[in-house]
């Protein structure tokens, strides 16, 4: 005895049979689009790490050779101050005018860079741009004021690249 199907049973499962393959055609699709984003990111990864060791190798070229321009530019002092030495002869005062010259050329230099010197003479005492070395007795001037600048400092742009070295003035005469 064959079983016969009723009519709606057969519609009701030739439509879950197209149901199945309409989903099976979505998932297809989907393993598709997961493999295409899976290689995506496997080749944004091998590029990141090519990037990182690309900027790891610019870095360290930076830090070997970006002062190339500044070292040309000293050197442009050493031949001064080598022709100075091959002249320098008896004319001490064209010597001075030579050396004067290269030091000016010299601070130039320093300053293109943001290297400047920090004034500091006659003003008051800033921990944070010099070093006090010594004090001075000195009731003409206000306490704490900087009297004398034994070794310059300097900025490079707005940080303080090498801190003065001063001697600063107090008021009252110290009994020892």
């Amino acid at each position: 005895m064959e079983e016969r199907k009723e009519p709606s049973e057969s519609v009701q499962e030739s439509q879950e049979l197209e149901r199945i393959r309409e989903l099976e055609e979505k998932v297809s699709k989907l393993e598709q689009t997961a493999r295409l984003i899976n290689q995506r990111y496997v080749d944004l990864q091998r590029e990141f790490e090519y990037l990182k060791e690309r900027y790891r190798k610019d870095v360290e070229e930076l830090k070997r050779y970006g002062h190339e321009r500044f070292a040309l530019e000293l050197l442009e002092l050493v031949d001064n101050f080598e022709r100075a030495f091959d002249y320098s002869g008896e004319d001490v005062e064209g010597l001075r005018k030579g050396f004067d010259l290269i030091y000016r050329e010299f601070l130039r230099i320093l300053e293109k860079y943001g290297i400047t010197p920090i004034e500091l003479e006659g003003k008051e005492f800033d921990p944070y741009l010099a070093e006090a070395v010594d004090r001075d007795y000195n009731p003409d001037v206000p306490e704490n004021t900087i009297v004398r600048v034994e070794r310059k400092g300097y900025r490079i742009y707005d940080r303080v690249l090498r801190p003065a070295r001063v001697v600063v003035s107090y008021a009252e005469e110290e009994i020892t």
